[in-house]
C-alpha cells in the first residue's frame, strides 16, 4: 500500500490540537518512506481553516451536508482518481464517520482511529453534569434539572455510543485504538468484533534528540486546550491552595478557548501567581517548566503529557483513563493520583516540589522512558498494519 488518505472534520495543523501534530508527524514520516498522503475533510460547523502550508494535497468535500449524494460521488471518484490504498479515519469516535467508511465498490481498506476513549465522558459524566458554569441564577436552575435528569442522561449518553460503535465496527476494516487497555470498553459498546482491534500509541511530537535544559525554572506548567472537559480550574483551585507556600513558583498556562470559559478562569486565578500565555508555540515553556499539570475528566492519549516528558518535566496526572498508564509509570517518569482526589493530588504536587533530588530522578526517567514513542517506531507499527 503506498497511497494513503486522512480524513477528519479540521485540517491536520501542527500547531492546532493533538490530531492535526499527530498527522502530521505520521504524514512526513510516511512520505519519507515513500507514500503518497493526500487530507480530505468534511466541512462541517466544528470545522476551523487554518492557513498552513500543508504536507499533503488538502481538499474539501463540496456538501456540508454529509451524506448528501454530492459528497458520496466525490468521495467515490477521490479514491479511485487517486488509487487510494488505505484510508485512515482519524474520526472513529464520531458521526462523521459514515461518510468515510462509504467507500461503494472500491478496493481500499479503511482503519477508524480512536483518538479519545471509546465512552469519551461516560465514567465520570457527573463531573460534567453537576458543576455550575456560571453562577446566574438561570445557571443554578438548569443544574437542579440536570440533576433530576442524570439517571436519564446517563442512559441515553452510553446509548449514543453504543449506536456509533454498533454502525462503526461492521463498516471498518480495522479500528485503531491508542492503547489497548481500551478493548474492553469497545467490548462493552459492541461485542464480537475483537478480531479488527488494533493499538496503534501517538507518536512523540519531537525528535529524539532534544536538548534539555539542566536548570529547570520553578514552574507548573498546563498546555492545552481551555475547554470544560479539561479542568484546568482544578489545578487552579489546588495552586489557589498552596501557592502562598511557594512564593518563587508559578503556574502557567498556555493554550486558548472560548473567550467566556478563559475569562472564568483568570477570575478564578486572581490573586495567585498565575501566568495565562494565550495560544502559543508550548516550546519554550516545555524546556523551562519542572512539572506539568494533568487534571483532565479523560483523554485518549494526552500528547501533551509525552511532549512534557520528552523535554524533562515530570508529569502529574489523574489516573482518570486507560492508556495513561501507557504513558506514566508511577513514581518512576511521573507521578499518578486517584480520580478526582483533589487533596491527594495537592499532597504529591507538594512532594515533588519540595524534594528537588527525586524530581530531577524522575525527570531524567521520564526523558528516556518516552523514546519508545518514537515517530519512527510507531510508523513501523504502521507499516505492519498495512
Amino acid at each position: 500500500m503506498k497511497n494513503v488518505l486522512f480524513t477528519y472534520i479540521t485540517p491536520f495543523h501542527p500547531e492546532r490540537g493533538g490530531i492535526g501534530r499527530v498527522t502530521h508527524s505520521l504524514t512526513l514520516e510516511l512520505q519519507r518512506r515513500g507514500y503518497t498522503v493526500f487530507y480530505l475533510i468534511y466541512d462541517c460547523p466544528l470545522t476551523v481553516r487554518h492557513e498552513y502550508d500543508y504536507p499533503a494535497k488538502l481538499e474539501y468535500f463540496p456538501s456540508k451536508d454529509l451524506m448528501s449524494q454530492e459528497n458520496i460521488t466525490f468521495y467515490h471518484n477521490f479514491l479511485k482518481n487517486n488509487n487510494i490504498d488505505v484510508v485512515i479515519n482519524q474520526s472513529g469516535n464520531f458521526e462523521d464517520s459514515e461518510l468515510y467508511l462509504n467507500r461503494g465498490d472500491k478496493p481500499v481498506k479503511i482503519i477508524s482511529v480512536l483518538h479519545s476513549t471509546p465512552l469519551l465522558a461516560y465514567p465520570y459524566l457527573w463531573g460534567e453534569v453537576y458543576p455550575l458554569k456560571n453562577k446566574s441564577l438561570l445557571e443554578k436552575l438548569k443544574r437542579i434539572a440536570r440533576i433530576i435528569l442524570f439517571p436519564k442522561i446517563k442512559h441515553q449518553f452510553l446509548q449514543d455510543r453504543k449506536n456509533q460503535f454498533r454502525k462503526l465496527l461492521p463498516q471498518t476494516d480495522l479500528v485503531c485504538t491508542l492503547s489497548e487497555c481500551f478493548y474492553p470498553e469497545l467490548d462493552l459498546l459492541c461485542s464480537g468484533y475483537n478480531s479488527k482491534y488494533i493499538a496503534i500509541p501517538n507518536p512523540n511530537s519531537y525528535p529524539d534528540s532534544v536538548v534539555v535544559k539542566t536548570q529547570k525554572k520553578k514552574d507548573l506548567l498546563y498546555v492545552g486546550m481551555l475547554v470544560p472537559n479539561k479542568r484546568i480550574d482544578r489545578i487552579i483551585r489546588i495552586w489557589n491552595r498552596i501557592g502562598k507556600r511557594y512564593p518563587d513558583w508559578r503556574l502557567v498556562i498556555i493554550g486558548d478557548g472560548n473567550p467566556a470559559y478563559v475569562a472564568s478562569l483568570k477570575s478564578l486565578a486572581a490573586g495567585s501567581n498565575v501566568f495565562f500565555g494565550g495560544f502559543q508555540d508550548p516550546l519554550p515553556y516545555y524546556r523551562d517548566a519542572s512539572i506539568f499539570c494533568m487534571t483532565s475528566n479523560y483523554e485518549g492519549w494526552g500528547m501533551v503529557l509525552t511532549e512534557a516528558m520528552q523535554w524533562g518535566v515530570v508529569p502529574v496526572a489523574f489516573q482518570s483513563y486507560a492508556s495513561i498508564t501507557d504513558i506514566i509509570e508511577d513514581n518512576r517518569n511521573g507521578v499518578l493520583v486517584s480520580p478526582f482526589n483533589m487533596k491527594e493530588y495537592e499532597a504529591k504536587l507538594c512532594n515533588l516540589m519540595n524534594n528537588t533530588e527525586k524530581l530531577q530522578t524522575l525527570s531524567v526517567n521520564a526523558m528516556t522512558d518516552i523514546r519508545k514513542f518514537s515517530v519512527q517506531k510507531i510508523v513501523d507499527l504502521w507499516e505492519k498494519v498495512f
